[in-house]
């Protein structure tokens, strides 16, 4: 019996043993040189960093009540907007774009998988400016503003006919809009 108990025990250390070097560190020699990750590219001459739309939004008092109203929290945390950046005026700074939903609309958007040019209202701001300059306010429900290379800024204006239902209008009216050195204005298609 004690044979067996020291064979048992002694396939037990040698078991342990061998678990300890299976799978452990292994010295193979220098590790290797890791290289830093590429720096980031840099922005465009004048670019902003980063706005934060709502704030600016806020501070704006020509932004009317039923916007502000909207300015609040979605489910998930984020806001109700769609901001970008891009220079309208050809000055080689990036103006703020920026579309405001309400959160119902973001919300049925991800559902349903519509939305566009349900927008409460959609402001352009000139952000070399302190505070930034609203250069651009269109406070009319059903408005979504589109960047388009070759055309300049469009909004997208949406309407209801009369046997529309309420998720889809079917009445659009799009409006271009230019720098002329000055102020953005509605120009000739």
């Amino acid at each position: 019996m004690r044979r067996v108990v020291a064979a048992l025990c002694c396939l037990a250390l040698l078991g342990a043993a061998g678990c300890a070097t299976s799978g452990g560190v292994e010295v193979a020699g220098r590790a290797s040189q890791v290289s830093p990750p590429p720096p980031e590219p840099p922005l465009p001459s004048g670019t902003p960093v980063s706005a934060d739309a709502v704030s600016v939004l806020r501070a704006d008092p020509a932004v009317s009540a039923e916007v502000r109203a909207a300015l609040v929290p979605c489910e998930g945390g984020g806001y109700p907007v769609n901001d970008r950046y891009t220079d309208l005026t050809g000055d080689g700074v990036a103006e703020l774009v920026v579309t405001v939903f309400s959160c119902k609309i973001v919300k049925d958007a991800a559902l349903f998988g519509f939305g566009s040019g349900f927008g409460l209202a959609a402001y352009v701001y000139d952000l070399s400016e302190d505070p930034p300059v609203n250069l651009l306010a269109l406070q009319t429900g059903g408005v979504e503003l589109l960047v388009a290379p070759e055309r300049g800024l469009m909004a997208l204006h949406s309407g209801y006919g009369p046997r529309d239902d309420p998720c889809c209008p079917t009445e659009e009216h799009l409006a271009l809009y230019t720098w002329n050195g000055t102020a953005l204005v509605e120009s000739r298609k």
